[in-house]
C-alpha cells in the first residue's frame, strides 16, 4: 500500500512540475485533401509523382441504331477519356469504353462479342515548339472487324 502511496505522490510531483504545450487544433487546417494532396517543391503531387493539376478526364456517352441489308442492331457507348501532362511538351491520353449492343438481329452471339471494354485510343503527343510535334496514337474500334468498307482494297485502303 505504501509503495502505490509513493507512486501516486511521485507522480503528481512530476505531472505538477511540467509544462503542457497548448496546440492550436483550429488554426492547423488539416482535412482529407492535405493529407493526400502534398503541396511541397512537387507542386501538390500525390507520392511525389502524381501532380493532379495536370490530370484531366471527360466523359460521353454515344447511342446508335443501324439497319442494313435487311438486319438491324442498337449499339451503346460510354467513353472516359483521360489526359495527364507528364511535362510542359509532354502529354500522355488514354480512352476506355464501355460498349453494349443490347438490340440486334444479327445472333446473340454477335451481341456477346461485341460487347465489353476497349482502350479505344491511347497516345503520346510531345509538342515541344509550335511548329514540331511528334504523336504517337494507337486506335482500337471493335466495329472494325466486323464491317471494314475498305477490305476489298487491302488494309490500307486505295
Amino acid at each position: 500500500m505504501k509503495k502505490i502511496a509513493g507512486l501516486l505522490v511521485l507522480m503528481l510531483v512530476f505531472s505538477s512540475i511540467s509544462y503542457a504545450q497548448f496546440k492550436n487544433q483550429l488554426s492547423d487546417g488539416s482535412n482529407v485533401e492535405s493529407s493526400l494532396f502534398k503541396s511541397d517543391d512537387n507542386g501538390g503531387s500525390l507520392f511525389g509523382f502524381f501532380n493532379p493539376a495536370n490530370f484531366s478526364m471527360r466523359q460521353s456517352i454515344s447511342m446508335n441504331y443501324m439497319t442494313f441489308g435487311g438486319q438491324s442492331m442498337s449499339l451503346a457507348m460510354y467513353t472516359n477519356s483521360m489526359s495527364y501532362r507528364i511535362s510542359k511538351p509532354l502529354t500522355l491520353t488514354a480512352d476506355v469504353s464501355l460498349m453494349n449492343s443490347p438490340f440486334s438481329t444479327l445472333g446473340n452471339s454477335f451481341s456477346k462479342s461485341i460487347n465489353g471494354i476497349y482502350l479505344t485510343r491511347a497516345e503520346l503527343n510531345y509538342h515541344p515548339t509550335s511548329s514540331f510535334s511528334i504523336d504517337v496514337q494507337f486506335n482500337q474500334n471493335p466495329l472494325y472487324r466486323y464491317y471494314n468498307p475498305y477490305y476489298y482494297y487491302g488494309p490500307f485502303g486505295w
